[in-house]
């Protein structure tokens, strides 16, 4: 499992019973994003799927399971809705890489069913292959997902993933996007004016969460470029302010396990892009 960890993180930044088809739950989404033309159009609102697989029979001390939550998209604009709906299912399909590094990631509306049926196949394999495998047989994924701020010049999604297919230890990632109302996933670099000085705030915020001494990154144990911390992959605009979030292995060994930031609007009024601000 743990051999293509490296990959599914790279990719993936850059996770009532049923054993039927996704079932329709409440949306999690503030309720407008934009509207356009003289006739109002359908606001932009989120409706949040399931898709769940227990193992049958299930084994007492090593029970399989998936639980994938996601978000379909509905209403305008379209560019920015059809946007956000084949991100998810990409991200979905990109599940499958911990089994398969040459699958296709190409967005498909029944991915998480895909990814789910495939998940039990290959736990049932390797109950089969490994008879006396006990607890570690008992995997499991799961992904939960929610939109974290939504304005009409953007629209920023948290995506959660966990899991365990044998191995030392389970994984856990968390994804952090913002769109701009045109569908475009931006980067961190497309939010502000200055990534230097960026660089330098996230630097001492990372400091200050982590409690670390003044001495270089480097000399700690950290994965640095040029003697400087990397950005995160992952980042999002929020209500707050700028979230960041490295996850395990992103900037360090698993033990030392994820750290998220948060940069408040106060700090980026003469960084952020202004179109990205908050209106007063």
């Amino acid at each position: 499992m743990t051999k293509y960890f490296p990959a599914l993180l790279f990719l993936l930044g850059g996770l009532v019973v049923s054993c039927q088809s996704p079932s329709s739950e409440s949306g999690e989404a503030p309720a407008v994003s934009a509207t356009a033309g003289p006739q109002e159009a359908e606001a932009l609102t989120f409706i949040s799927q399931r898709v769940t697989r227990p193992e049958k029979p299930c084994p007492k001390d090593s029970c399989a399971e998936v639980e994938l939550q996601y978000l379909v998209a509905k209403g305008e604009p379209a560019a920015l809705r059809d946007s956000l709906n084949q991100y998810m299912q990409r991200y979905l399909m990109g599940l499958q890489l911990m089994h398969n590094p040459d699958a296709s990631l190409a967005p498909r509306e029944d991915a998480a069913v895909l990814v789910a049926d495939q998940f039990m196949e290959q736990q049932a394999t390797f109950r089969r292959d490994f008879p006396d495998a006990g607890v570690r047989a008992g995997w499991y994924l799961t992904v939960s997902s929610k939109p974290l701020h939504q304005t009409d010049k953007l629209v920023s999604l948290q995506i959660k993933h966990e899991g365990y297919s044998g191995g030392a230890h389970g994984y856990a990632m968390t994804t952090l996007q913002t769109f701009d109302s045109t569908g475009h996933a931006l980067k961190i670099t497309e939010l502000v004016t200055d990534t230097v000085q960026l660089r330098t705030l996230v630097e001492q915020e990372f400091r200050k969460v982590r409690k670390l001494p003044a001495t270089s990154f480097r000399r700690q144990g950290f994965y640095t470029q040029r003697g400087r911390l990397p950005f995160p992959q992952n980042a999002a605009l929020t209500h707050e302010g700028l979230m960041l979030y490295y996850n395990a292995y992103e900037v360090n060994a698993y033990a030392f396990r994820p750290t998220q930031l948060l940069l408040p609007y106060a700090q980026l009024q003469m960084l952020l892009k202004p179109e990205y601000l908050p209106k007063v």
